[in-house]
């Protein structure tokens, strides 16, 4: 009888499952765009837990076609950028995707990607796949924009729901978070970067040398150095909490200061020390995210021994973020750093507009949250690409090294003394290495929109299309990135030294650096609601390559002596390709790198 049943359900299911296929099938063809179909949804928890495993990944390359590998790449946000802009050769740069559960535009043109993303009443951010960035609290990722946008850098899929009434929130947050990021802020990132970068790179000295001289060293692995590195960055400029690169234990303290030092054990109360939680963060994300974002509130903690360690971070994380509002709320000059640019902000507007209300401590936190996010995860895995291709491409490297020299020539020996509004206007080669690493391997690799409750209408190759509403819209970010039509023929080559004439594009300042098509360039995102965080994010990177390149070259580290130039590149090349996404685009493992520093006397 059982068995009767639950056959029963399978067939009823399955059919279900077709007439909602035929559905979307149908919805496609009014629409008129070229389609192609695939019998799983791309947020199938279940698909997308098979390309965690290597087996599968590799069943895929090995055995079946190359035109089905890129269909089933394209299928799942975390491996679509391994298909590049492949699927729209086959079939344009504007083509539905149909599964049983959702249509889904998918689009790698610049001009309808223009379309979307200026659009002001048109292609919302699908809010629900937001949710669990409110962890802490509202945010400007998590609600809905006057226009129907939603502000976000990060593509985290989840859900929750969100109502239609929070435009005017949206608002009202934005007009207090896009204060802090201003040249005053810029200038507190240039400097932190060059203390983190100087503590770093004496840390590689010190700890992997192969001589005393530490003339050069060999990084096995630079992930959880360079995660730790752009944390103490966030924490310095957004928290006020300088934190040395290597840890220097003390006794904790109930004390303001002394609750965030590197105490030998936490707090009374806590679980972690400040430094400990955040680094916990670092490397627990995904299940952070799953245990206090996406499971049910109501669910007891005690049935869930297993998330102990993210629900006992989540708290004390929080606990932090509190201490830090309630001390920047009693200072009595405040700096300008995010945290108290936040305050200020909320001190100035509400006293200066009266209409505006005053930020929630929940939306303090929930934004703060969201710029760590968002400050140092995206940050760090570019940074770990480009000492990747810049070892592979030894070119490239030259041209950064030269570009450093003629820049800080005439500048002290010590990057301490250096002055942001002088020298960083000169530093254009590694603002290049970075634009290309970002093009090459952007941290979002696609941008999620979709039609909302009303049809839209875009234009493609001049024929204008109508979508539905409810429909998904997926621009295609690596796709754009890779096509030949708006790079060249040398798309798939990393060119650093990209200059030339052409239209403007986001976080491209500077007259000597290409300006690609409009909407063929899209790492900030584009448009009315392109990234907040992008000068930061620019000085951080650019700082860093600086202080490393000046004084060192990077090559590939052999991890035996039989291996050969080929072998390290094949290697390399490997470990990029199989890049995956989660909440940013990553390399799953390490590739070792030699540092061996250059004899110069002054550059």
């Amino acid at each position: 009888m059982l068995g009767i049943i639950l056959f029963s359900l399978f067939i009823s299911y399955t059919a279900y499952l077709g007439l909602c296929f035929l559905r979307h099938r149908n919805l496609a063809r009014e629409i008129g765009l070229p389609y192609v179909s695939f019998p799983i949804s791309s947020h199938n928890i279940l698909f997308l837990s098979l390309f965690e495993t290597r087996f599968v990944p590799y069943v895929i390359n090995t055995w079946l076609s190359p035109k089905l590998a890129d269909l089933i790449y394209s299928s799942a946000f975390k491996t679509r950028w391994a298909a590049k802009d492949r699927l729209h050769r086959r079939h344009g740069g504007v083509y539905m995707l149909i599964t049983p559960s959702v249509s889904t535009c998918m689009v790698c043109d610049a001009s309808v990607a223009s379309q979307i993303f200026m659009s002001r009443h048109g292609f919302p951010k699908p809010i629900k796949q937001y949710g669990a960035l409110e962890m802490y609290g509202p945010n400007i990722v998590t609600v809905r924009c006057p226009n129907g946008f939603l502000h976000s850098h990060l593509a985290f899929r989840v859900s929750a729901n969100v109502s239609q009434s929070e435009g005017s929130q949206w608002a009202h947050l934005r007009r207090h978070t896009a204060t802090p990021f201003n040249e005053r802020n810029s200038a507190l990132v240039w400097e932190e970067t060059i203390r983190q970068t100087n503590e770093m790179v004496q840390y590689w000295e010190d700890e992997h040398s192969r001589s005393s001289s530490a003339s050069e060293f060999i990084l096995t692995g630079a992930r959880e150095d360079i995660l730790k590195f752009t944390l103490n960055i966030i924490c310095s400029v957004g928290y006020g909490v300088k934190l040395p690169f290597r840890p220097v234990l003390e006794n904790s303290t109930e004390s303001a200061e002394g609750l965030f030092k590197d105490a030998i054990t936490p707090s009374p109360g806590y679980h972690f020390t400040f430094r400990s939680a955040m680094e916990y963060l670092n490397k627990h994300i995904t299940s952070m995210f799953i245990a206090n974002g996406l499971l049910p509130k109501g669910i007891p903690r005690s049935v869930l021994p297993f998330f102990k360690k993210d629900f006992d971070a989540f708290d004390d994380i929080g606990r932090y973020l509190r201490a830090l509002v309630s001390t920047a709320e009693t200072k009595e000059t405040l700096s300008q750093n995010l945290i108290d640019g936040l305050i200020r902000s909320k001190q100035k507007i509400y006293k200066d507009q009266g209409l505006d209300p005053e930020l929630t401590d929940d939306e303090i936190l929930g934004n703060l949250f969201v710029f760590t996010i968002a400050g140092h995860e995206t940050t760090a895995v570019s940074l770990r690409f480009a000492l990747v291709l810049l070892a592979l491409n030894q070119d490239a490297q030259e041209y950064l090294y030269e570009g450093i020299r003629e820049a800080t020539y005439d500048e002290p020996h010590n990057p301490v003394e250096w002055d942001y509004r002088r020298v960083y206007p000169k530093l254009v080669s590694p603002l290049c290495v970075m634009l290309e690493t970002l093009r090459m391997y952007p941290p979002v690799a696609d941008i999620p929109r979709w039609t909302g409750d009303s049809a839209v209408n875009i234009t493609y190759q001049n024929q204008p299309y109508l979508l539905p509403p409810h429909v998904y819209v997926n621009v295609n970010g690596s796709g754009l990135h890779y096509s030949e039509e708006y790079w060249g023929p040398d798309a798939a080559v990393f060119l650093a030294k990209n200059e030339g004439g052409g239209l403007s594009g986001p976080g491209l300042e500077y007259d000597t650096i290409h300006k690609p098509v409009r909407g063929s360039y899209i790492p900030f995102s584009d448009g009315f609601r392109s990234c907040i965080g992008k000068k930061f994010a620019q000085v951080e990177f650019v700082v860093a390559m600086t202080v490393i390149f000046r004084e060192y070259r990077v090559m590939l580290a052999r991890s035996n002596e039989r291996e050969t130039e080929d072998d390290l590149r094949r290697r390399a090349e490997k470990v990029l390709g199989e890049s995956t996404a989660f909440i940013t685009l990553s390399m799953r493992d390490e590739v070792p790198l030699l540092f061996q520093k250059r004899c110069v006397s002054k550059a």
